[in-house]
C-alpha cells in the first residue's frame, strides 16, 4: 500500500476505497472529490493529459490537483452503466446519451473513440460521463468497438443499432461492420 499525505488534513489511510483496475486504485476524499493511485507513473501521466485535454466538457471529470503517481478529480456519484443495463432497458434516451458521450470523445480530440461500459457512469440526472481516459490517446480507433461489445454482452447491441439506423444514420452506416472485443473488468 502506498502512504501518500496529501497535506496535513487528507491521508490516504483514512480515505474510502472506491475501487481498483489494471492501472490502481481509487479513493473517495468526499463528496466532491476521489484520487486514483497509479502503479506507474507514465500511466498517470498519460491520464493526466486526457484528463486535461478534457476540462472543458461535462462528460469528464474535473481535474483539481495532481502529483507524479496520483491524481485527484471530481468525484462521480453514478452507476457503471453495464450494471445499470443488467437491471434496466436501454431506451431511446440512453441511446442518445451514448452518442453524445461519443461526440465528446471526438470533439476533446481523443484519438480513441471508445471507452469500455463499465468506465462509463449513468448520474441520476440521466447525464454519462467517462471516469478512465488514461488509454485514451494511446490507441486510434473510430468505432467504439469496446462500448458497442458491451451493448452486445447485454443484449442490446440490436437495439442501439436500429437507433442508429433511424436516428444517425452516418453513424451507423460508419459502425455497423464493428470489432467485437473482450475487454474484462478488474475488481
Amino acid at each position: 500500500m502506498v502512504n501518500i499525505k496529501l497535506s496535513p488534513e487528507i491521508n490516504i489511510k483514512d480515505l474510502q476505497f472506491i475501487g481498483k483496475g489494471t492501472q490502481g486504485k481509487v479513493y473517495k476524499i468526499d463528496s466532491q472529490k476521489c484520487i486514483k493511485i497509479f502503479k506507474s507513473k507514465k500511466t498517470c501521466k498519460n491520464e493526466l493529459k486526457t484528463l486535461l485535454m478534457a476540462q472543458a466538457d461535462i462528460h469528464f471529470p474535473k481535474l483539481y490537483e495532481y502529483g507524479s503517481n496520483y491524481i485527484i478529480r471530481e468525484y462521480i456519484n453514478g452507476i457503471e452503466l453495464d450494471e445499470y443495463l443488467s437491471k434496466q432497458k436501454l431506451t431511446p434516451k440512453l441511446s442518445s446519451k451514448l452518442i453524445e458521450l461519443y461526440e465528446s470523445i471526438v470533439k476533446v480530440g481523443y484519438a480513441r473513440h471508445d471507452a469500455a461500459i463499465f468506465h462509463v457512469l449513468l448520474l441520476p440526472s440521466g447525464e454519462l460521463k467517462l471516469i478512465d481516459t488514461a488509454k485514451a490517446m494511446k490507441k486510434k480507433s473510430v468505432i467504439p468497438n469496446l462500448l458497442i461489445s458491451g451493448l452486445e454482452d447485454l443484449g442490446y447491441k440490436e437495439d442501439f443499432f436500429n437507433f442508429l439506423k433511424s436516428n444517425r444514420a452516418d453513424l451507423y452506416t460508419q459502425w455497423i461492420n464493428y470489432s467485437k472485443k473482450k475487454y474484462k473488468k478488474v475488481y
